[in-house]
């Protein structure tokens, strides 16, 4: 099981699975949604996620703008404003949990790089990540 938090704390919750795979997102989006170069996330099944605390304080910006057309809802602290995971990608499979919101996990190297084709110039390419210019799989269901 994995716990995580978001920077005030009030928001806790938990994941009950393994991850499918440690990835890293170079896309404009989620440069956007992070205000970083880009985003670190283990994703896991749909469905294995449980809030401990402050639910009421998760508040989500649902994105339309995604290259596959399928919309991805971004769930954040509204307090202190830490992305905490998306839901929805996938068409509904994954669940992407930020790395920084992670109290205990074992620090994985990315496993994959989407949108290496946006990477920014400065950003080494992780060694050994398989480098994808998208997201595989979003252009079909």
């Amino acid at each position: 099981m994995f716990s995580a938090a978001c920077l005030c704390n009030g928001v806790n919750f938990s994941v009950d699975a393994q991850p499918i795979v440690a990835s890293c997102c170079h896309c404009k989006n989620c440069k956007k949604y992070t205000g970083t170069a880009f985003t670190t996330n283990l994703v896991f099944p749909a469905g294995t996620l449980r809030v401990t605390k402050g639910e009421d304080l998760i508040k989500l910006y649902h994105d339309p703008a995604q290259d596959s057309g399928n919309a991805l809802d971004r769930h954040f602290c509204s307090n202190c404003g830490s992305p905490l995971f998306n839901l929805n990608g996938d068409f509904g499979k994954t669940l992407a949990v930020f790395c920084g919101a992670l109290e205990d996990w074992d620090h994985r190297a990315p496993q994959i790089e989407y949108y290496s084709k946006d990477r920014e110039q400065w950003v080494a390419e992780i060694t050994g990540a398989e480098q994808a210019t998208t997201k595989p799989g979003r252009d079909s269901k």
